[in-house]
């Protein structure tokens, strides 16, 4: 009688378990996001110098780069992100925690708001499946002509979106990072 409860007790509990864990796993994606950004614009403003965030899609990864410039001069080289006397400072893995890469998903759930956020930023599209934002010295984010640009990552786990599906911009005058968290009883993300 004792191991029919224990047993009963364990078919119930572990589903929970394993959704918790990959819940758990899938929050920590868009944390490290936030603080490898957070990080970026740090180094930019405190060393005076342009500093690149990248999401590589394709190996679900992040890089910064020390472009060891300041300017939006590292912007128009042919070889950015990684022109001459640019190193990458920081490569942190998204697949932490035995998290799979395949559950990793850049965009927007099928049926979810597609529009732009609060705070005005839509999503961002890849570029050879990366996105790259660049941090000037001031903390800005701007285009080879000195105007501020808007940058918007949507990202979530496809085993379970409803529950990650998460958005970080980043707004380019100030380069302030906000993050949005989808919340399914409104059907919009919220900051």
């Amino acid at each position: 009688m004792v191991f029919a409860i224990i047993g009963i007790l364990t078919a119930i509990a572990l589903p929970q378990l394993i959704s918790q864990r990959r819940l758990l796993r899938s929050a920590g994606v868009s944390r490290e996001i936030v603080t490898q950004l957070r990080f970026a614009r740090q180094q930019a403003m405190t060393q005076r110098q342009a500093f690149t965030f990248e999401y590589d899609n394709v190996n679900k990864q992040i890089r910064v780069i020390d472009h060891n410039a300041s300017g939006t001069s590292v912007l128009t080289d042919g070889a950015f992100p990684m022109s001459a006397g640019s190193a990458v400072v920081v490569t942190s893995p998204l697949t932490i925690g035995g998290l799979s890469g395949s559950e990793v998903t850049y965009g927007i759930p099928s049926g979810y708001p597609n529009g732009a956020l609060g705070d005005g930023v839509s999503k961002t599209d890849l570029t050879n499946g990366r996105i790259w934002i660049t941090f000037q010295p001031d903390g800005s984010v701007v285009d080879v002509g000195g105007n501020p640009v808007d940058r918007a990552i949507f990202i979530y786990n496809n085993k379970i979106p409803k529950e990650t599906a998460t958005a970080i911009s980043v707004i380019g005058s100030a380069g302030r990072i906000k993050v949005w968290k989808y919340v399914p009883s409104t059907n919009a993300y919220a900051e």
